[in-house]
């Protein structure tokens, strides 16, 4: 109604108001409902405060699961466009908006039989396409194609429609992907040809001789010291079911991994007492077989709290043939009980150890071989001892050929196509990653709890484990801090996947943690992950580890959540730090922190930990101007977290216009600004409180809204001895729901009207010396309209 959603700074706005979203995605054909379904969907999302919905996945497959129409995946299908098409148009009618995803998971490379696309490292065509002249010349067409298309039931191009809040154009995929740089260094031919290419062409821009580029690299070469390691002093690291035997002989390791509980570092193989210095440079060398292939996590961190990594942070991939393995790093602390640890929990399997060795130095400029205008420089691999000098050139090679992507496809979408819609490119990967997405419109991030594991085999419907913990009872590895730590100043910051994942007990807390603390940090769209995989929509159970439509752990906190982020009636925080960055300082931790921002933030600034984020907002700066800290004075913080181990995390908001609570409460009562809970008899609970009108506070509303949520689980769903998976035992409905039994002090005395599932009232009654007793009536949901006296 008041024209597109524009960019002013750092958020979105429409005419002259800002906005923010609440939203939720729908993946693969749940993209493309009947026209029946599309209304009834954009009607109910509707009532539970939803305004955003993000299209993903659409791209996959033919119709009916997906856009296309042919199985070159090219050609649009017109019964799938006509079905995107009502759903967007019966969204605008309900006031929701249309984020629209572009590459997702279309795998072009093998659709069109392109030489090797069977062994890429990794699926969906992702990192390839970044810098395949074909493949990027396939997803403009796609771009193209569906940006163009004029909605028959709207009369607008989706480049020129108003109800299109944002265009993503490739979801999670970036040169700094998780695990990317190993990837990379296993590029099959010709990617790995195409990558080397560009790479040599960039180093002879750079240097006019191969004279200059030898004089640049080899000035730090540093030759190999001595071994720092002791032969007889490696341990094993057991936890919980996981279990494994060492057997060291003439300097051989043999690891017989009987047992793993789905939780890769419960089996560990380390040497502690390590001795590293911040600033050097370092290599760990060893030689390893194992009975069956697996990928071990190499690490060098601390040996006691706060755990913290030191500047090596590998994976190997062991097989039945001995491989010799070299990491080259940086120290990044002073430590003198730092451990070596391997990480081995992955399967049940036999690993053998050889040759360990820790030495300083080893650091190696241009090969004697190696020449730029010959296109005969090696690209960098994990591990490889190079020269500081050697490591910045990759880096900055890479982040440059990842921007120049974004960029020139953004370009594509602004300047050919006309696309009036802000763009960002993906996610915020890494310190670097988050660098190039800082030329974009808005920069994005995902984060999830509890996402399941799935050891043998992606995605196995079968064989998968979560941990099956509260994230309110541990903060240091809670999934808020990456997410703030991505954030860049004078752009507006959006996190369009986050969830925690079922089945998990714990689930509950994921709405009311996320809309809390996003609205204290100023972000601009918050979007669950995800409504629904499918179009069949109503579900009466839980499906899914995802999915909300039939998850009330989730569902029932929505519309509160909506009401909290979406009015601005919870404040941003008064107090904010905007951090400044340059390349040259992120190099040296570049490979320790290629996909994670947090790592880089830790150990680059070790003054700043997650409680820094509890008491203001933190954004990144790359512009070159100085870092700020504007700390006004705040007397009360709204938001509290405190944890002393299992079953005793307690997460709290506490302001004019929202009472909030999440996890344990043994120690009640608990102070949430004009609501105090005095008792909570339930051992876990989120409760949220808030007015029914937005323009309203607690103590003033003549209306209050409450959910009330615990554990939920399916009839019949069936967990395994340790907890930490229930297969394919999903169960069926109806849904179990644990009733949270808790006593509220409220500011007034109101008439109670417990809610059924259609938000219809199930009985009356009336608080008595405003107090208020949950859980005499099985509900989730209560209103409460204020006595007049």
């Amino acid at each position: 109604r008041l024209g597109p959603v524009v960019v002013k700074g750092d958020h979105f706005y429409t005419g002259d108001r800002r906005i923010r979203f609440w939203g939720v995605n729908l993946a693969f054909s749940a993209c493309f409902p009947t026209h029946d379904q599309a209304d009834r969907l954009a009607l109910r999302l509707s009532r539970f405060g939803i305004n955003a919905v993000r299209l993903h996945h659409m791209d996959m497959f033919k119709f009916p699961n997906g856009i296309f129409a042919d199985d070159a995946l090219e050609s649009l299908s017109d019964q799938s466009l006509d079905r995107l098409d009502y759903l967007i148009s019966a969204l605008k009618k309900q006031g929701i908006y249309s984020d629209i995803n572009l590459h997702v998971s279309r795998t072009w490379s093998k659709a069109h039989r392109l030489p090797n696309a069977d062994k890429l490292p990794e699926s969906m065509d992702k990192t390839v396409n970044l810098f395949h002249p074909d493949i990027i010349r396939a997803d403009k067409r796609y771009a193209r194609d569906l940006l163009t298309h004029v909605n028959k039931y709207t009369a607008q191009p989706y480049t020129a429609e108003p109800a299109v809040c944002m265009v993503e154009i490739n979801n999670e995929n970036t040169i700094f992907l998780w695990g990317g740089e190993q990837k990379l260094a296993t590029l099959p031919e010709p990617y790995a040809g195409m990558l080397k290419g560009r790479w040599n062409q960039w180093l002879a821009s750079k240097y006019p001789t191969r004279d200059a580029l030898a004089a640049a690299w080899n000035r730090d070469a540093i030759p190999l010291g001595q071994d720092i390691l002791l032969r007889d002093k490696w341990i094993i690291e057991q936890h919980d079911s996981a279990r494994m035997t060492h057997d060291a002989t003439a300097g051989r390791h043999i690891l017989k991994i009987g047992a793993v509980d789905g939780t890769h570092w419960h089996l560990q193989f380390n040497q502690q007492n390590v001795a590293v210095t911040k600033g050097r440079f370092y290599t760990l060398t060893f030689t390893a077989t194992a009975d069956k292939d697996q990928t071990i996590t190499v690490n060098l961190t601390q040996a006691h709290q706060p755990w913290g990594n030191l500047g090596l942070a590998g994976s190997a991939k062991v097989s039945t043939r001995p491989r010799q393995f070299r990491f080259g790093f940086v120290g990044s602390a002073d430590d003198t009980n730092a451990r070596v640890s391997f990480i081995v929990g992955q399967q049940v399997n036999t690993v053998t150890f050889t040759d360990l060795q820790l030495r300083p130095g080893g650091q190696e400029g241009l090969g004697d071989s190696e020449d730029a205008a010959k296109q005969t420089v090696a690209p960098h691999k994990p591990g490889d001892g190079v020269t500081p000098a050697r490591s910045a050139d990759w880096y900055d090679f890479l982040q440059r050929l990842d921007e120049s992507y974004f960029v020139d496809f953004r370009n594509y979408l602004r300047d050919d196509l006309k696309l009036q819609a802000p763009v960002t490119g993906t996610i915020g990967l890494g310190p670097l990653g988050t660098l190039s997405q800082s030329k974009m419109d808005f920069v994005d991030a995902h984060a999830y709890w509890d996402h399941p594991d799935f050891p043998n085999h992606d995605w196995s419907p079968r064989n998968w484990t979560i941990r099956n913990k509260p994230m309110v009872d541990n903060p240091v590895g809670a999934t808020l801090w990456p997410l703030a730590a991505t954030r860049v100043a004078g752009k507006p910051f959006t996190v369009t996947e986050y969830n925690h994942a079922a089945p998990n007990e714990w689930q509950a807390g994921c709405v009311p943690m996320i809309a809390t603390f996003a609205a204290l940090q100023d972000w601009d769209a918050v979007y669950l992950f995800a409504y629904s995989h499918s179009n069949q929509f109503e579900k009466d159970h839980v499906s899914s580890y995802f999915d909300l439509e039939g998850n009330w752990a989730k569902m029932a906190s929505m519309p509160l959540g909506a009401r909290i982020f979406l009015s601005g009636n919870v404040p941003p925080l008064a107090a904010q730090r905007t951090l400044s960055v340059t390349r040259q300082q992120i190099y040296p931790f570049a490979s320790a922190s290629f996909y994670n921002i947090w790592n880089f933030i830790r150990a680059a600034h070790p003054d700043l930990d997650w409680r820094s984020f509890l008491s203001e907002r933190f954004a990144l700066r790359f512009d070159g101007q100085p870092t700020t800290a504007d700390h006004p004075s705040q007397p009360v913080l709204p938001l509290a977290w405190t944890a002393n181990g299992p079953g005793t995390g307690r997460y709290t908001l506490a302001t004019p216009a929202a009472a909030v609570f999440t996890g344990f409460a043994p120690g009640a009562p608990v102070a949430l600004g004009s609501v105090q809970l005095e008792q909570l008899k339930t051992p876990f609970a989120s409760i949220l409180v808030t007015p029914a009108d937005p323009a309203s506070t607690i103590d003033d509303a003549d209306r209050l809204l409450i959910s009330a949520v615990a554990r939920v689980e399916n009839t019949g769903e069936q967990w395994n001895p340790q907890r930490t998976t229930i297969s394919t035992n999903w169960g069926t409905a109806p849904p179990r729901i644990e009733v949270v039994n808790a006593t509220l002090r409220l500011p007034h005395d109101y008439s109670v009207h417990p809610l059924d599932g259609a938000g219809k009232p199930l009985r009356e009654f009336q608080t008595t010396n405003c107090t208020l007793h949950l859980g005499d009536v099985p509900t989730l949901w209560y209103e409460l309209v204020r006595l007049k006296h």
